[in-house]
């Protein structure tokens, strides 16, 4: 089969990375480029790649996983729960901020996040076992780090939480996997549990009239 422009485009291609890599030198890549724009067929340019590897194919990329770098709101609030890393910046004005990491996997050492609010709370969830610190101020707010006090989990980031807020708490906790981060959440958990009905008791068979037996 007589070879296109393209297909010495792509041996070209192949030509330049293997010179790159070191797996050519300079005056082999001019004398491969060369016959590559005499070739006439492409089994005359596969010979000239047959001893380098194919290039490797582009990456593939998945839509709906980048995480915005910075996240803002004015009026409402912002909640945050996904397996990704959140934005390293969220802000508000009249609102409040969760964000549940809870089910967060990342290779990075350590997680950063900026966090502000004028009028509203902060609220930071982590997994139990994860180290965390909270650091920033609050104007006419309480500041509370409710972690469990439980062996460290290997594997697992620093995360450092930089938040500020006016007329707001900042809180930051962990919470075991199942547990609800609102508070009516878990009263109606506890709730429903209480209100299960206990379990039946063993059936045993009955005892036989004597007239039977």
């Amino acid at each position: 089969m007589r070879a296109s422009d393209a297909d010495r485009e792509a041996v070209l291609s192949r030509l330049q990375t293997a010179l790159g890599e070191g797996r050519i030198d300079l005056d082999e890549f001019g004398q491969r480029a060369e016959a590559a724009y005499a070739a006439v067929t492409r089994a005359e340019l596969d010979l000239l790649v047959s001893d380098l590897p194919p290039n490797a194919p582009p990456p593939v990329e998945i839509v709906g996983t980048r995480t915005p770098e910075e996240m803002t709101s004015v009026f409402g609030d912002i909640t945050l729960t996904s397996r990704s890393t959140p934005p390293r910046r969220v802000g508000t004005v009249f609102g409040d901020i969760r964000i549940d990491l809870r089910g967060v996997r990342t290779g990075a050492d350590r997680v950063d996040l900026y966090l502000s609010t004028v009028f509203g709370d902060i609220d930071v969830i982590v997994a139990e076992g994860v180290d965390a610190e909270l650091q920033g101020r609050t104007v006419l707010g309480d500041r509370k780090v409710e972690l469990a006090p439980v062996q460290r989990l290997a594997g697992t980031p620093l995360v450092v939480v930089h938040a500020r807020a006016v007329l707001g708490d900042l809180r930051l906790r962990s919470l075991a996997p199942g547990d609800s981060p609102s508070r009516w959440g878990a009263l109606l958990a506890r709730l429903a549990q209480r209100r299960q009905p206990p379990p039946s008791p063993p059936l045993t068979g009955a005892p036989v009239p004597p007239s039977q037996l």
